[in-house]
């Protein structure tokens, strides 16, 4: 059964607006939507095909097989709709208006932004976006890519927005992740092992900046460690949850 939280961390005390709220998701949220985790049973790093496929050694060495991989992803993420934790995620925010600093998520899916949430900060990227090689520009995948996929000559020259394994965080919006963790009052972290150390770099800021640190997960994890509350569940079971 998961721990009792006092009110003041269940949904309904969060919609009072007293507090600053963060969030931090990890792949347990989107796996609500029937999306696969990464370290899983059935995760996609169960091979070392898929983790090569995933690094920054595949980009530099065989770009398009990469592209084909991060495309197929693509489609079947277009195919995935939010669940009902997105969706009370972007209904927060909603609704407490400035008192929400945003949801830093792990996943690539962009399907926070696909449930309406606006203060999105996606450390790892995004893989509805590309990035132009020489200039850095950003462009959306065009929807065309879902039935018809490209010819290589259209993906010479950019890659996915995706933070791949082995490459720093210098493109993606860290800076704006840890200011709006060490300004909250209350942080939530959810569906995250606590595997890659940021999320658990981003809670200890947090508890240092005074904020109360709750981790929701169905598993013990590295999280813990960090965390004043832990309330072991789903996140659907966490917004479901009321005292």
């Amino acid at each position: 059964m998961p721990n009792k939280l006092p009110r003041e961390f269940t949904l309904s005390g969060l919609r009072e607006g007293c507090s600053n709220v963060t969030v931090i998701t990890g792949s347990g949220i989107d796996g609500e939507s029937g999306l696969p985790s990464f370290r899983g049973e059935k995760g996609y790093y169960v091979d070392k095909e898929t983790v090569y496929l995933a690094s920054v050694d595949a980009l530099n060495s065989e770009p398009i097989r990469q592209w084909r991989w991060y495309l197929k992803r693509f489609v079947s993420y277009h195919a995935t709709p939010p669940a009902a934790s997105h969706f009370s995620l972007a209904e927060l925010e909603s609704e407490i208006g400035d008192k929400f600093n945003g949801i830093v998520t792990q996943n690539i899916s962009g399907i926070h932004r696909k449930a309406g949430s606006q203060k999105v900060f996606e450390i790892h990227g995004c893989i509805r976006e590309m990035r132009n090689l020489n200039t850095g520009e950003r462009r959306p995948l065009p929807q065309s890519w879902v039935e018809s996929p490209p010819e290589d000559e259209e993906l010479c020259g950019w890659r996915p927005h995706v933070c791949f394994i082995g490459e720093s965080y210098d493109d993606y919006p860290l800076p704006e992740s840890f200011s709006a963790c060490s300004s909250c009052d209350i942080l939530l972290v959810i569906g995250t092992a606590g595997v890659i150390h940021t999320p658990v770099w981003l809670a200890e800021q947090a508890r240092l900046s005074g904020a109360a640190v709750v981790n929701i997960n169905p598993n013990p994890g590295e999280l813990d460690n960090v965390s004043e509350f832990s309330f072991r569940g789903t996140s659907s079971e966490y917004f479901r949850y009321d005292i």
